[in-house]
């Protein structure tokens, strides 16, 4: 389960194009942040993709990406011409569970790295879509077989574009828009892969399988979004997108709730809701170019947004996380925190929440300066946020380890973390 959504310039507060994206991951599917820089390659180089070998391009761009692991792909990302990209599971009749293809998240890598806008990026991975085709498992540890839809916004406007098997149709976007796990599309695609069909196909209706949003909730995801941003017209800003991407809904207790129905997801002992928040970006692109905001963690609610700026190198985040826990990766290290705040989640999560707000906002106010300045002044500003962050994170590990009485108290929900927790080597978390 994941969610995409865009504001364009138009009903921006300060004029940029905002694009977001949270990936639902596996709880112990630990999601990087990477930035590739862009090379020329020779004639004959590949690229080795999740689960095929293809041809290189003769240049990629650089792109900064939240990706699980594992995968050569990534779910959401960003290049250095403001092109920023967010990836959906969804299920049809043409997917194919009988050989390997290209999966959604090396098509969102793909596209980011051999396109400078929408366009080109369509083009790119239509015509990788068609020739290789969809298929090979996008699940850690299972073997889940699905399609994929994208959401993409340049500098100027965005697309949304569905697939089905080595079918696709593409629709431009107005204003804002938001796609979840479904299909979206009906008759009304700017342009489509079944051009003899032009006028007379209901895209959804030919091809999405209706069994699979109930389950997943995503009709319902879809539309908070949408309306969060309807809401906000006019006036949407970053703060808007990250207060979107830590939605819970009235009520909500992940030991409890039955089906995904917000944004902010967190596992639970319930079928299909093995998944977690993950991997959350947000990119605002403008007249001062490209700035990245990402949590490189999981527990968006729990979570604070730190800046990325294009053309310097990452600060200090630790080796690439696995499944398996190390203190020195950023993600592990935040899960000491994130797992002991879900013991307690309805009192800590708020307490948590607003100083990590205090925080957020004096990034996002600094921000707007340094926008302006140069490489050197983003990449201390950079190092300064992931450090501030690290610090409020370290600080809260040790305040709730300190709680001898925080325990989960629903025994599904408790028996599901000693679980997970011993399949990453995790130990003296509460129980």
């Amino acid at each position: 389960m994941c969610d995409s959504i865009v504001a364009l310039a138009n009903v921006t507060r300060d004029g940029t194009v905002i694009f977001g994206k949270s990936a639902d991951c596996e709880v112990n599917e630990a999601n990087a942040i990477v930035r590739i820089p862009g090379r020329k390659h020779v004639k004959g180089e590949a690229a080795r993709l999740t689960h095929l070998v293809i041809p290189q391009s003769k240049e990629t761009y650089e792109v900064f990406l939240t990706k699980a692991f594992w995968t050569y792909g990534a779910e959401i990302g960003v290049n250095e011409f403001g092109l920023a990209m967010g990836e959906e599971a969804v299920y049809t009749t043409e997917m194919n569970e009988e050989q390997d293809g290209v999966i959604g998240p090396d098509l969102v890598r793909l596209g980011l790295e051999r396109a400078k806008n929408c366009q080109e990026a369509i083009q790119v991975m239509t015509e990788l879509l068609e020739k290789y085709g969809q298929g090979g498992s996008a699940e850690l540890k299972g073997n889940s077989h699905f399609d994929s839809s994208f959401l993409m916004a340049d500098t100027r406007e965005a697309y949304i574009l569905e697939t089905a098997g080595r079918k696709w149709a593409v629709r431009k976007v107005d204003d804002f828009d938001s796609i979840s796990n479904l299909l979206t599309i009906s008759n009304n695609y700017t342009r489509c892969s079944l051009t003899q069909q032009r006028g007379e196909l209901n895209w959804a209706e030919q091809f999405a399988l209706p069994e699979y949003p109930p389950n997943l909730g995503s009709v319902e995801r879809q539309s908070i979004t949408y309306q969060a941003l309807k809401e906000k017209r006019g006036e949407v800003t970053v703060k808007t997108f990250f207060e979107i991407m830590r939605h819970h809904g009235e009520g909500y207790h992940p030991a409890f709730a039955e089906t995904h129905r917000n944004i902010c997801v967190h596992a639970g002992p319930q079928e299909n809701r093995w998944w977690q928040a993950d991997g959350v970006m947000v990119t605002e692109v403008g007249e001062h170019g490209v700035l990245a905001w990402v949590t490189g963690t999981s527990g968006t609610c729990v979570s604070i947004f730190k800046p990325v700026f294009l053309g310097v190198d990452l600060p200090e985040i630790g080796p690439l996380p696995t499944e398996h826990f190390d203190p020195r990766s950023l993600w592990w290290k935040h899960e000491l925190l994130h797992r002991r705040a879900m013991a307690d989640f309805e009192n800590l999560v708020p307490e948590i929440r607003k100083d990590f707000d205090r925080i957020e906002d004096q990034f996002i106010a600094e921000a707007e300066t340094v926008k302006k300045g140069t490489l050197a002044e983003k990449k201390d500003f950079m190092d300064y946020c992931f450090s501030v962050a690290m610090q409020a994170t370290e600080r809260w590990i040790a305040v709730l380890r300190s709680r001898k009485d925080l325990q989960f108290t629903d025994p599904a929900y408790r028996a599901m973390w000693q679980k997970l927790n011993a399949e990453a080597g995790l130990v003296g978390l509460p129980a």
